[in-house]
């Protein structure tokens, strides 16, 4: 079944920007463990929907990348069973917008909690992250 769609990007407040550019500049994966920002979104969503935390962007939208970029395999179905969680309602499967509304927000409030407990914590940012599994 196609999903509607009105719109393809995902965003973020660019006050946060930089700790996505944190997260995925450099080629070391010891201290910069993130090769993409989709990937930085995605950890950031999960830690937000597992706080029960949604923060709507607030600021300046900053698009980082377009919803194809989405693997249809693995990242798809994390944004839509965080989307279907969020509220136990099937419809919001049938909104593409929707889905990026609950992700963006989830994410929003999770990247601070990401970036913290990769930089803040004694350790280095990769061992810190596998200690987040």
């Amino acid at each position: 079944m196609d999903i509607p769609v009105s719109r393809d990007t995902v965003t973020i407040d660019e006050s946060v920007h930089k700790f996505y550019k944190d997260l995925t500049d450099g080629t070391d994966p010891v201290t910069v463990p993130f090769k993409t920002m989709k990937d930085v979104f995605l950890w950031a969503a999960t830690l937000g929907y597992k706080r029960g935390e949604r923060r709507p962007i607030a600021g300046k939208k900053l698009t980082i990348f377009r919803w194809a970029q989405f693997s249809s395999q693995t990242d798809i179905p994390v944004v839509k069973a965080i989307s279907l969680a969020d509220g136990d309602d099937i419809n919001v499967l049938l909104s593409q917008d929707e889905m990026l509304n609950v992700v963006e927000e989830y994410a929003n409030a999770g990247i601070h909690d990401l970036r913290s407990r990769l930089f803040d914590e004694h350790g280095q940012p990769l061992w810190n992250l596998t200690s987040l599994l």
